[in-house]
């Protein structure tokens, strides 16, 4: 080979070197290149998962903590209300305590119905209806009088505000305000409502309401007795500037058995037992 030939040919072949030089090169950095954004790809995905799985065990968990919070407070909230419904029974502050004091100056909601009505089942002059307690109560009262050789009829037990509005006008068209004022009591005003009160009679006075039924053997059987089964005579004679309302011997009124032997034996009416007007 030439010179000349030589060096052309070494030329040529350092130019091939150098290309394939640089194509080994492009190659490897893409190659490289490659594999690092393989690599930030699978860490991004990763990072995303593991975002996701922190994200999805806390959404999860969220709501397990909120019940777990509802669950622990309601029963408490409950539990509040309970206590406070009993404490209001024990106490006498309730309506649906069986000591509620109801007057001319103390009132009970016009749209109040006891939850725990039941129909009487004793001899009566018509049909009517008393808290289960003050029913069981009565039946009691009425067994011990029949052993003693009296006959007793319930004569008005529950009655609504309706009823009781009726009921007051009727009486005062017939006795004016005035005479209304002792003998009836004004809506809202009434034990019957409560459903703890039952006027009794007996044949002895016309199955009629009559102070004279208070002088009867049933009358008096009442006076010395109805504390035992947890009733008192609510209105007694002599006490009318106190309760507001005449002489009623036939005028029952549910308290329990410890609070009616209680009053009965201090002579007193619920206002004075009570310290209230």
């Amino acid at each position: 080979m030439r010179i000349k030939d030589k060096k052309r040919f070494i030329v040529a072949c350092g130019g091939l070197a150098a290309i394939l030089i640089l194509a080994i090169a492009v190659l490897t950095l893409g190659f490289w290149h490659r594999n690092e954004t393989q690599s930030e790809t699978t860490n991004q995905k990763n990072s995303q998962a593991s975002t996701a799985q922190t994200t999805n065990a806390k959404t999860e968990s969220d709501p397990v903590t909120t019940n777990q919070a509802a669950v622990t407070e309601q029963p408490a909230q409950s539990e509040t209300k309970e206590e406070e419904k009993n404490n209001a029974a024990e106490s006498g502050t309730g309506t649906d305590s069986i000591t509620t004091l109801v007057n001319k100056n103390h009132s009970i909601s016009a749209s109040y119905i006891p939850s725990d009505l039941v129909t009487v089942d004793l001899p009566s002059t018509r049909d009517t209806q008393l808290r289960s307690v003050a029913a069981d109560g009565l039946t009691k009262l009425f067994k011990a009088a029949e052993s003693a050789g009296l006959e007793l009829y319930c004569c008005s037990g529950y009655r609504s505000y309706e009823t009781q509005s009726e009921l007051y006008a009727w009486n005062v068209d017939t006795y004016g305000v005035d005479g209304a004022e002792l003998v009836s009591a004004r809506p809202g005003m009434s034990e019957h409502q409560l459903g703890l009160a039952m006027d009794v009679t007996s044949a002895t006075v016309g199955f009629d309401l009559l102070e004279s039924f208070g002088a009867t053997p049933e009358g008096q059987f009442i006076k010395d007795n109805a504390h035992k089964y947890g009733f008192i005579v609510r209105y007694p004679q002599g006490k009318t500037d106190i309760t507001g309302y005449a002489y009623e011997p036939w005028h029952l009124r549910y308290l329990g058995v410890d609070v009616a032997t209680a009053i009965y034996n201090s002579g007193k009416t619920m206002e004075e037992y009570y310290g209230t007007n």
